[in-house]
C-alpha cells in the first residue's frame, strides 16, 4: 500500500511507462535518479517474483551511503516496511516466512531478501570475491561512471543468465518478462575519458534516427544557463521565448527504444523544476561555481580538450576510488541500516585518509569562489593495490560567494567539519602569493592566507605553513614537471594518483586545460577565467591548486633535467 501520492516527473515517467528491456539515465542532481532506482526495484518485485538483481557499485561504501538511503526511502513511501517486508544483510528469519528465491543463495551479507523470495545482491568491484554468487535476472548499476567496465563485462554481465524457463525465451510469450536479463545504469555524467562508454549507448540517435541527440542536448544547456539570467533580470518576454526554444528542442530528442530494447536518456534539475521549484536553479546557480554548475545540475556534456596541459593519458590509470567499507558496513549494521546516519558522510568513511597524518591543503583564491585542495603522502596505491610511495589528491572543497572574508571562513569550516573525526589536528599549509598580497575586505587588515590559517587555529588546528621557493614558477616548467610526474616511469618523481570520487571537479579541470605554445615554451590558457561567455569558466582553478603543492614539493626535480623541449604531444 502506497503511503502516500508520488508525483512522478518526465524523467520518471520514461521509465515507468518504458517497455525497454534496458535502460541508461544519464540524469542530473536533482532529476530524482533514486526514484528511478526505486521504482526499478519495485517492478522487479512484482514482475519476477524469486528473482535475483545485482546491484553493483565500485565499493560497498558507495552502495551503502549513496544508493541505499536514498532508494530505501523511496521504497518507504510505496509501502515497502524494513524488518516485515524486506531483510537487508542477513538472512530472514523464519518466523517471517520469507520466500527463497529460485537460485540459491549461500550469503546473505550483501544481500536484501524481500517477502516474496525476491532478492537483490550488492557487489563491489573492489571487494575480491563479491561477484560470485547466484545466476542473475537482470542488472542494476547506480553511479555506473565509476565502474571499471571491462572487469564488470567479465565478471557481473556473465552471470545474467538464470531461469530462462520461468520468465525468458522457454516460456509462451504471454508469461515472458521483458525486463528479464536486461539492466538498467543510472549515473550522473562522464567526466574523463575512460567513462564516456556510458555516451556510447546514446549513438543509436544518430545511427538510426539522423538525430545528433548530444549536440542538440548540450545546445538546450547553454539556452537553460540564458533562461536563468532573463529570470533574474525579469525580462518576461525573453524568459517565454527562451523557453519556447528549449522545448523545442528537447522534441527533437524525444528518446525513443532502440533496435537492440535499449532506452537511453538525458535530464537535468529542469526535467524536475514542479518539485524543485525555479528558486532550487537559480539558488544553485549563485551559489556554485559555473562549471560545477554545468555538470552536476544541467548535466553539461564535457570533452577533453587536444593539446591538454596535463597529460593524463587513458593507459595510465591514475584514478581510483577509496571507501572504507568495512567502517562503513559496521556502522549499517549496529545501526539497523539507519539511513540518516549512512548519509552523514566524513572522513572516517575514506579509505585513503591516514588518520595518522597531517592534512596538506593549498588553496586557490578566485574572485567569486574560494577552493582547497586536500592531499597526503601514502605507502600503498590505490589504483594498482601495490605496496609504494604514493602522493595522493584525496578531496576538494569549495564555496562561493560574493563577500570574499565569509567565504574564507566558510571554507575552512567545511573542511574542519568533514575532518572532525582526523585525530591528527596537523595542516600542512601551501601557501600561494596571490593569497599572500589579496585582503578579502577593507575592514580585515589580514591577508587571504593569513586569514584562513587563523580560521584553522581558531577551530583546533595546528598549522605548518609551506611556500614554494623563489618567484611564481613559469607555467613551462610546471608544465615539465607535469609531464615527467604523470608518465609514472622516473624513480625521482613521485607516482600521483587522485580519488576520483572526491576530486571530480579536479579532474574534469585537469582534463580540460588546454597547453598553449608561446615561442617554444608552454603555458596554461587561462583565458576562459576572465571570459564568462566561454565554457567552462573556472575549469583551471582546481588544477591551479594541485599545481601549487605538487611544484612546492617536487619542483626542484625538473633541475635535475638537461632538456626543455618537449613536444605537446609526447
Amino acid at each position: 500500500m502506497i503511503n502516500e501520492l508520488i508525483e512522478l516527473n518526465r524523467p520518471q515517467q520514461l521509465s515507468v511507462l518504458s517497455k525497454a528491456k534496458s535502460e541508461v539515465n544519464i540524469h542530473g542532481r536533482g532529476t530524482g535518479k533514486s526514484y528511478i532506482i526505486g521504482w526499478e526495484m519495485n517492478r522487479i518485485i512484482r514482475s519476477m517474483p524469486r528473482s535475483v538483481t545485482s546491484i553493483t557499485g565500485r565499493t560497498f561504501g558507495q552502495i551503502y551511503t549513496r544508493t541505499l538511503p536514498s532508494t530505501l526511502k523511496f521504497l518507504e513511501k510505496l509501502g515497502y516496511e524494513k524488518d516485515k517486508d524486506f531483510i537487508i544483510g542477513g538472512k530472514p528469519p523464519k518466523r517471517l516466512h520469507f520466500q527463497e528465491p529460485y537460485e540459491k543463495v549461500t550469503q546473505y551479507d550483501n544481500f536484501i531478501s524481500f517477502s516474496n523470495g525476491t532478492g537483490f545482491l550488492m557487489l563491489s568491484q573492489e571487494r575480491a570475491g563479491s561477484s560470485r554468487g547466484p545466476n542473475l535476472d537482470r542488472e542494476i548499476v547506480d553511479e555506473a561512471l565509476t565502474l571499471n567496465k571491462q572487469r564488470y563485462d567479465e565478471e557481473v554481465s556473465p552471470a545474467n543468465r538464470g531461469n530462462e524457463d520461468i520468465w525468458g525465451f522457454r516460456v509462451d510469450s504471454g508469461k515472458r518478462v521483458l525486463q528479464h536479463h536486461g539492466f538498467r545504469y543510472v549515473s550522473s555524467m562522464p567526466y574523463t575519458a575512460e567513462q564516456k562508454w556510458l555516451l556510447k549507448f546514446g549513438d543509436y540517435y544518430q545511427s538510426e534516427e539522423n538525430i545528433l541527440i548530444f549536440e542538440i542536448w548540450n545546445n538546450i544547456v547553454k539556452l537553460q544557463l540564458q533562461l536563468i539570467d532573463a529570470f533574474k533580470d525579469n525580462n518576461a518576454r525573453l524568459f517565454k521565448d527562451i523557453w519556447n526554444e528549449t522545448v523545442r528542442l528537447k522534441m527533437k530528442i524525444t528518446p525513443f527504444v532502440s533496435k537492440e530494447g535499449i532506452l537511453f536518456t538525458l535530464a537535468n534539475a529542469f526535467d524536475n523544476i514542479k518539485n524543485l521549484g525555479f528558486s532550487y536553479i537559480v539558488r544553485e546557480y549563485e551559489k556554485q561555481n559555473l562549471l560545477t554548475f554545468m555538470i552536476e545540475i544541467l548535466n553539461w556534456i564535457i570533452d577533453q580538450v587536444e593539446d591538454c596541459y596535463y597529460h593524463l593519458d587513458n593507459q595510465v590509470h591514475i584514478y581510483y576510488n577509496a571507501y572504507n567499507d568495512d567502517l562503513i558496513r559496521g556502522i549499517a549494521e549496529n545501526s539497523n541500516w539507519d539511513i540518516n546516519q549512512l548519509e552523514n558522510e566524513n572522513s572516517q568513511f575514506d579509505m585513503d585518509c591516514d588518520p595518522g597524518k597531517p592534512l596538506e591543503i593549498v588553496p586557490d583564491w578566485g574572485s567569486k569562489i574560494a577552493l582547497f585542495s586536500v592531499g597526503q603522502e601514502r605507502s600503498y596505491n590505490f589504483v594498482t593495490k601495490i605496496i609504494e610511495n604514493v602522493d595522493c589528491t584525496i578531496n576538494e572543497f569549495f564555496v562561493k560567494s560574493d563577500t570574499p572574508g565569509v567565504m574564507i571562513d566558510d571554507l575552512v569550516d567545511k573542511v574542519c567539519i568533514y575532518y572532525s573525526h582526523h585525530p591528527n589536528k596537523e595542516v600542512i599549509y601551501f601557501r600561494d602569493r596571490y593569497g599572500d598580497s589579496r585582503q578579502p575586505n577593507i575592514k580585515n587588515s589580514k591577508t587571504y592566507n593569513d586569514q584562513a590559517i587563523e580560521r584553522f587555529k581558531k577551530n583546533g588546528w595546528n598549522v605548518e605553513s609551506r611556500v614554494h621557493k623563489g618567484m611564481e614558477p613559469p607555467q613551462h616548467d610546471k608544465y615539465l614537471l607535469w609531464m615527467n610526474i604523470l608518465k609514472g616511469k622516473d624513480p625521482r618523481y613521485p607516482k600521483f594518483i587522485i580519488n576520483g570520487r572526491k576530486c571530480k571537479y579536479t579532474l574534469i579541470s585537469m582534463n580540460n586545460t588546454r597547453v598553449i605554445d608561446r615561442n617554444g615554451k608552454f603555458e596554461k590558457d587561462k583565458t576562459s577565467e576572465k571570459k564568462n561567455t566561454i565554457l567552462p569558466e573556472e575549469a583551471t582553478h582546481f588544477g591551479d591548486a594541485v599545481d601549487k603543492r605538487m611544484w612546492t614539493k617536487y619542483g626542484h626535480l625538473i633541475n635535475l633535467n638537461h632538456s626543455t623541449f618537449v613536444s605537446p604531444r609526447v
